[in-house]
């Protein structure tokens, strides 16, 4: 086996359905197979799933703990190839991916962790800022630049990266404290793990391909209240990864104090912006507010 690629399904069969029409178009000399964890445990899910076991090499397993990180963990003792590419069930490959990442590293042994970019598949309304960093992080589009390079493995996402089996037979998996919720997901889960591969001193290097990947954008994430909650979860997810490090930090009320100072501050901002009636700004003014308090919500509850 050449490459095991690793999701977690939670509910959407028919943005899962579209990625598994993708997959299909896969052209590859490598063997490789595709294991996906039904995180929502549904009986929607497992016939879909049966339908293209047809035509693709699905492993499918099923984890009923909430949390898509302790889905991924769960997949990793299957995985038969010593490359492990994660992604994400809304991703869509690009034909030449497989043939694209295992040439790759194979070419480059001295590297552990590999990512890549991540395009949308679609055109977005004219409010919608894709030049601001909080846009671009709720749609999952990242850009590493032109030119695959070495990299520190933190500049690498959730739907776009691979790690070597051998990283994952040293006993390091994806932290769980905190990751399961009601919404099964917390955004940034994955770079808690990418941050701890770092630390550990495991290397990191990008793979640019034109459109290697692209992230599915549904209609009803084209609107303000979905943005909105987006940066939320976001909010949520940075303080995750923050809370791992606290040393130095003055707290209240068990929250790092310069998180209620940034929310009161785009909180001000958020009032001027409402009489600029300027839909571009009070999105990106709205996100900042409900990012800064999912921040301090994580702590809180």
């Amino acid at each position: 086996m050449d490459l095991s690629i690793i999701f977690a399904t939670y509910h959407s069969e028919e943005v899962l359905q579209k990625s598994l029409e993708s997959y299909r178009l896969i052209n590859t000399r490598y063997q490789w197979e595709l294991i996906i964890v039904d995180n929502a445990c549904r009986s929607e899910t497992k016939e879909l799933i049966r339908k293209y076991q047809k035509y693709l090499p699905i492993v499918f397993l099923e984890q009923p703990i909430a949390g898509k990180n302790n889905a991924l963990n769960k997949a990793i003792p299957y995985a038969q190839s010593e490359l492990i590419w994660f992604t994400d069930n809304d991703i869509l490959p690009n034909p030449d991916l497989v043939d694209t990442y295992v040439n790759f590293c194979q070419e480059h042994k001295e590297y552990d962790v590999f990512g890549g970019n991540i395009q949308p598949d679609r055109s977005f309304p004219e409010w919608i800022d894709l030049t601001s960093p909080s846009i671009k992080t709720a749609y999952g589009i990242l850009d590493l630049g032109e030119n695959s390079q070495p990299m520190e493995a933190t500049a690498f996402w959730g739907g776009n990266f691979l790690v070597r089996k051998a990283v994952f037979d040293a006993g390091i998996r994806f932290g769980v404290s905190g990751s399961s919720n009601k919404n099964n997901h917390i955004a940034g889960n994955e770079t808690e793990l990418l941050t701890r591969l770092v630390s550990l001193g495991y290397k990191g290097h990008s793979i640019i391909k034109e459109n290697s990947v692209q992230h599915q954008i549904r209609d009803e994430q084209l609107y303000l209240k979905w943005l909105v909650r987006r940066a939320y979860n976001a909010g949520e997810g940075a303080s995750y990864v923050q809370k791992l490090n606290l040393e130095g930090m003055t707290l209240l009320f068990d929250t790092p104090k310069y998180l209620f100072r940034m929310f009161f501050q785009d909180s001000l901002k958020l009032v001027f912006t409402l009489f600029i009636l300027n839909k571009k700004q009070l999105c990106l003014a709205l996100m900042k507010v409900s990012n800064s308090f999912g921040r301090i919500k994580f702590y809180i509850t």
